[in-house]
């Protein structure tokens, strides 16, 4: 059995289970399709439970690839084996999305992870380090995180870490961050270390660039072209961090430093005109509640 469900229709926490429902209406009675008048096809409903469930070790390589979906091209440079390994370390907190049991793969995952306690693990130092690089245009944002991420600050950082499958229904998340807040205290009451003043989220982004190249003359064949225009806009992967970015205390958009190999199918983005890059999220918990009344409300 799960370790929680959440109903659609009721409160995703207080609930037991979760329904969500995909309607496919091809058409109807008074619309008019491919040239066949008076066509009436019936809506086809398909019920799906999500069961959530603690992190486990069955669930290793399913983890470490969602891990490596969310760093993409940049997970190669840090050991996505040990940051998996202390996922798996802690199973009463977090949690992932399976369809069918126990035994089989999460197709989510949202969890935390203490950046101070495990400052000396080489992957958290790694990416302690990346960050650092990444933020020094934001002095402010720079000296801040240096300033948490020592091992002697009191004021720890939780480092949140959700990732799912494409298609996975947003609805899923709100509950999955009231279960990760709910263990979270219940492991502060138990004298665990995640009593943590600061939460670090990073998030997938991508530019959508339009671009418009200056019309070469025909007779001036020697001339360069001109590089074209571009106004990139920012658009989230996931859309609950839009949600995040409007509680966020500091927040730092970034590109990545190694590009996708020409085998990656992450390569079709450029393709079409769609730059994937990364965004850095730091809020104070006073915010958390606030954070999960919101989700609540959006992803209705």
């Amino acid at each position: 059995m799960g370790k929680r469900k959440a109903n659609k229709n009721e409160d995703p926490i207080d609930s037991e289970a979760m329904d969500v429902s995909e309607e496919d209406t091809k058409d109807s009675d008074e619309g008019v399709s491919d040239g066949e008048e008076n066509a009436h096809l019936e809506e086809e409903i398909v019920d799906i439970d999500f069961d959530f469930f603690d992190p486990k070790p069955i669930d290793f390589h399913s983890i470490k690839n969602l891990m490596i979906q969310l760093f993409s091209a940049d997970s190669e440079l840090f050991s996505i084996t040990e940051l998996t390994e202390l996922i798996i370390g802690q199973p009463l907190l977090g949690t992932t999305v399976k369809l069918d049991g126990a035994d089989s793969d999460p197709y989510a995952i949202l969890t935390v992870l203490n950046m101070n306690e495990h400052l000396e693990k080489q992957c958290i130092k790694d990416l302690t380090k990346y960050l650092l690089d990444k933020t020094k245009q934001d002095s402010i944002l720079n000296e801040k995180l240096d300033t948490l991420l020592k091992k002697d600050s009191t004021n720890h950082v939780g480092l949140i870490l959700s990732e799912r499958l494409i298609n996975m229904p947003v609805q899923i998340v709100p509950p999955m961050y009231k279960m990760l807040q709910e263990e979270i205290q219940w492991a502060v009451d138990d004298n665990e270390p995640y009593n943590f003043e600061w939460y670090l989220v990073l998030s997938k982004t991508y530019q959508e660039v339009m671009s418009t190249l200056d019309d070469e003359s025909s007779q001036s064949k020697k001339q360069k072209k001109k590089k074209a225009k571009s106004e990139p806009t920012l658009f989230y992967f996931h859309p609950e961090d839009e949600i995040i970015e409007q509680n966020a205390d500091y927040q730092f958009n970034f590109n990545f430093t190694k590009q996708p190999s020409v085998s990656d199918s992450k390569r079709a983005f450029s393709n079409f005109g769609i730059a994937p890059a990364m965004k850095l999220f730091l809020f104070n918990k006073s915010k958390f509640d606030n954070l999960i009344r919101n989700l609540e409300i959006a992803c209705k």
